[in-house]
């Protein structure tokens, strides 16, 4: 119930903005692959703007991942065993570093464990290539990453999705899970990226967990940097239990938080993406939080993946473990769901520093957004910035990412998942692939772009957004 993408280095420069610019024009062939669930019925959701839709650059793309292995004998010897199965792999996430210290760029890519023949689930891209694939490096060492069903003190089992915040710490959320079996305590575990040295490990209690718990998507919110970064909460997705575990770092203790609205809806469980057709039911997946610069308390936006509405939450009400000691379910009046969607599943979505909330439409093969001071769906703060009926297959990864410059970047991890869940993968054309742009370029001429106007544009509450209609009402931008 997982899965996702990419393929075939363009071009490796030391810096990663020579990288996308020098890459500018270059072609994108078919690919998409993708994993953490559920899939459903689909239909048109955004009409794009008069505009035109700046189109995002492929920088990584992939026929199949390959890894760094130290030698080619123990490259072979691994796929004798079976512990790597070339083709098998299949990466979901992305999230780039760019050192404050002017230090490599890394670019991190998440390949889980829901299939067998997958030696490592966490990597950076290296400047090698094989056969046209960039290579892997797995992250931080190799060591984290053999022989995991021994549950070693030092393990990365499998990975999803991670998040690199502030404070320049990479957030890796572990859901033990090997195929279809937790096979070691899911955890949540904390890098420093100045030394690739781990800071935090806690392993989620199993009274918050059930035997197909999936953790697949970490949000973390600082809300001290000037006390060292101490006080961090980290909100953590399990799509199949349709739940959040939230994690208080400065107390060291989580509690889990349920509610109607991350769970998917029957009518979305079918995906027809690019003429293949699959079911899929997964719950709570996507998720982003909103910015400072929207003003107020700050919103945890989330949606199921099989669904197509959007919904959110106060943070301050997640962080309030009395609410939910005794009944994860317990404070259905807080979680608010737009009266509008948009028409077709969405896995991963993304945040700028404005309030932009960026997310992929699944049957439409586009990424749209949304001006967060506005209503969901409504024509007037929702629009198309990509369309790419090829290289935008199943956006399954997504983050928003200020370069060396100061300059926003989308990052978007695509793939071609349609054609793992039929079989019918062809190893021989390019299937996973790595694309960005500048988010001020996607945006211009957008409606959902903020403009000076839009200062004093009261936001909605709790409850103004008409929660928990049975049937969500249709979009009126498409």
């Amino acid at each position: 119930m997982w899965c996702e993408m990419c393929f075939l280095l363009i071009v490796i420069r030391t810096s990663f903005e020579l990288q996308m610019e020098k890459n500018k024009n270059m072609e994108e062939s078919r690919g998409s692959k993708f994993i953490c669930l559920l899939l459903g019925v689909c239909s048109t959701a955004v009409r794009s703007s008069l505009a035109a839709n700046e189109d995002l650059k492929v920088i990584f793309q992939w026929s199949q991942v390959e890894f760094d292995y130290p030698s080619e004998s123990i490259r072979q010897a691994d796929i004798n065993s079976g512990n790597f199965m070339p083709g098998r792999p299949a990466p979901i996430d992305v999230d780039i570093h760019y050192p404050s210290d002017n230090g490599a760029t890394k670019v991190f890519v998440a390949i889980p464990r829901f299939q067998p023949g997958v030696p490592v689930t966490l990597g950076t891209v290296s400047n090698k290539v094989r056969n046209g694939n960039p290579i892997i490096s797995p992250y931080p060492s190799w060591d984290w990453h053999t022989e995991p069903s021994k549950c070693k003190t030092d393990r990365i089992v499998s990975v999803f999705r991670v998040m690199i915040d502030e404070c320049d710490r990479l957030w890796v959320l572990d859901t033990g899970r090997l195929l279809e079996e937790i096979k070691c305590p899911p955890q949540i575990l904390a890098f420093d990226l100045k030394t690739n040295r781990l800071l935090h490990r806690y392993e989620i209690p199993s009274s918050q967990l059930e035997s197909r718990s999936t953790l697949v998507t970490p949000v973390v919110e600082i809300r001290d940097r000037r006390n060292q970064c101490h006080n961090t909460f980290v909100y953590s997705a399990d799509c199949q239990t349709y739940s959040i575990i939230v994690y208080d770092l400065q107390r060291q203790t989580s509690w889990r938080v349920s509610d109607k609205t991350m769970y998917p809806y029957p009518s979305y469980g079918t995906y027809n993406i690019k003429g293949d057709s699959f079911d899929l039911m997964d719950g709570i997946l996507g998720m982003s939080l909103s910015p400072a610069s929207l003003g107020g308390e700050r919103k945890l936006f989330y949606h199921a993946m099989s669904s197509a509405t959007e919904n959110w939450v106060y943070t301050s009400d997640l962080r309030n473990e009395t609410r939910f000691k005794q009944d994860p379910a317990s404070s259905p009046g807080i979680f608010t769901t737009y009266r509008k969607n948009r028409g077709t599943q969405s896995a991963a979505e993304a945040f700028n520093k404005d309030g932009i909330l960026f997310f992929g439409l699944m049957s439409d093969v586009k990424i749209a957004c949304f001006n967060a001071r506005g209503d969901y769906g409504d024509r007037k703060s929702t629009d198309i910035v990509a369309d790419n009926p090829v290289t935008l297959q199943f956006a399954s990864g997504m983050k928003v990412i200020k370069n060396r410059r100061g300059v926003e970047e989308l990052f978007v991890l695509t793939s071609r998942f349609q054609k793992v869940a039929a079989g019918t993968l062809n190893l021989s054309e390019i299937n996973f692939r790595i694309v960005t742009g500048e988010v001020d370029k996607l945006l211009a001429g957008k409606s959902c772009k903020v403009n000076s106007q839009q200062n004093s544009i009261v936001y909605p509450q709790a409850g103004d957004s008409g929660r928990y209609s049975s049937k969500p009402q249709g979009n009126s931008y498409a």
